[in-house]
């Protein structure tokens, strides 16, 4: 099963997920911080198991991981399109999230993808993230979404987005979705720690980025 160590930071940080209940801009936006945190935690596991057993290779003269692989490419791949995709149609919870995303890009209500360093739209990418959640394809789908998500919180974590009314229009349909989709992750993770599917590493702990770094031995040690 996972560490003692991951299971409690997990579950503190769900926890703390849980308090924010209000439709406010803030709670909203804490709450989207909260749940980023544990799959930002969750995935930078899975990434480190995955190289522990060969099945990616990091480079090591690069201390940082592959973020955005890792949030979208290893998350869909791990987890598998019919484990998200049934996951959320049996949630009325997330069938209504997906639809308000849908509608909000159709309307042009709030643009998802912005250019990294001006933070201005590319109206193209949104375009096609709109493809993809219309598609009949369930991988296109699953895929747009893990997207949306990594790219609002890139877009909020950068400071392309402030505190804005409408935006409690996505965050809060993205808040259903990252939920749910940490919650299948944290699972998956338990379980196939507990087979022996996956390798535990040696004792890390998380640097201020997210990422791991191994722990200095103590003098008793």
């Amino acid at each position: 099963m996972i560490s003692q160590e991951l299971h409690d930071f997990c579950e503190r940080w769900f926890e703390k997920a849980q308090g924010y209940q209000r439709q406010s801009i803030q709670d909203c936006f804490d709450k989207f911080f909260t749940l980023f945190i544990v799959y930002n935690r969750l995935y930078a596991e899975l990434t480190l198991s995955w190289a522990r057993t060969g099945r990616i290779k990091l480079r090591d003269r690069n201390p940082s991981l592959p973020d955005v692989k890792a949030a979208k490419e290893y998350v869909h791949s791990y987890l598998g399109t019919n484990h998200i995709w049934s996951n959320i149609q049996n949630d009325a919870q997330c069938q209504l999230a997906v639809s308000a995303i849908r509608k909000l890009l159709e309307n042009q209500v709030f643009v998802i993808k912005l250019d990294r360093l001006r933070g201005e739209p590319r109206p193209e990418e949104d375009k096609k993230l709109l493809e993809d959640l219309r598609s009949e394809n369930q991988h296109r789908k699953v895929g747009a979404l893990l997207d949306i998500i990594y790219s609002v919180r890139c877009n909020m974590f950068h400071g392309h987005k402030g505190f804005d009314r409408v935006q409690i229009e996505i965050l809060v349909p993205l808040n259903i979705l990252l939920d749910k989709l940490t919650i299948l992750l944290y699972e998956r993770l338990s379980n196939d720690y507990e087979l022996g599917m996956l390798l535990l590493g040696e004792p890390e702990r998380v640097t201020k980025g997210g990422w791991y770094v191994k722990k200095s031995p103590t003098k008793n040690q």
